[in-house]
């Protein structure tokens, strides 16, 4: 596989952050993380970067834990040009996530995971909702956090992942990093059944790339308990 490289990542990696405006309704941003799953992704990256190449280790940007998250919708990418007028822009999608609030009904994200997959642009979590908690709150979203006229269309994953590696520059031999990424994987799921419950969705704004950025009531808009 021809991995993409991302220049944003290569930012993340050198510490010198793209300032951008983007706004997602997301899970598992919260801290701390759920422990068994914290535990796991301590375990494979710790077991991931034992084995890197001096390339891979050049090449390879892995997630800090406390970015990790799962988008559930992307009501303004941070890809996009600011809006014209970001306090307005804000303040619609700050209305709309109080009616969401007041649609839910209270019930907690059980996910189960499912695999560890590798595309092109990034290495992700694959979860299974058998409960259809965050299936049910896309529906939601659609029906309620309708854009602004002249505004970007809502982005929605079909699936639900975590994003923790994307790449920094092309590797020498992609193979057989595809091969030792799904070994070590397998390895280490195939031994495990790792669980999340999820009680807290979030309005976020991402003010650097790819939801690196604190926790904290700057970035966290709002939240509700499900």
């Amino acid at each position: 596989m021809d991995f993409e490289t991302d220049a944003l990542v290569e930012q993340l990696a050198r510490n010198e952050k793209k300032e951008t405006f983007g706004l997602i309704i997301c899970g598992l941003f919260h801290q701390p993380k759920p422990r068994q799953f914290a535990d796991f992704y301590h375990q494979l990256i710790q077991h991931l970067e034992a084995s890197f190449t001096e390339d891979e280790k050049q090449s390879i940007y892995l997630y800090p834990i406390a970015h990790l998250h799962i988008t559930i919708a992307t009501l303004f990418s941070f890809k996009h040009p600011c809006p014209a007028s970001p306090d307005k822009c804000l303040q619609h999608w700050k209305d709309c996530f109080i009616q969401l609030k007041r649609s839910s009904r209270n019930k907690s994200i059980i996910l189960t995971l499912d695999a560890i997959q590798l595309s092109k642009a990034a290495g992700y979590f694959l979860f299974k909702d058998e409960t259809k908690i965050i299936t049910n709150l896309r529906q939601s979203i659609r029906e309620i956090c309708v854009p602004e006229e002249g505004q970007p269309a809502l982005q929605i994953p079909e699936i639900i992942h975590t994003t923790f590696i994307r790449f920094i520059k092309k590797l020498e031999e992609p193979g057989k990093f595809e091969e030792k990424f799904h070994r070590i994987c397998g390895e280490l799921l195939g031994k495990k059944e790792i669980s999340l419950d999820i009680d807290e969705v979030c309005l976020a704004l991402e003010s650097y790339p790819y939801m690196h950025i604190e926790c904290d009531e700057a970035h966290v808009l709002d939240s509700m308990k499900i």
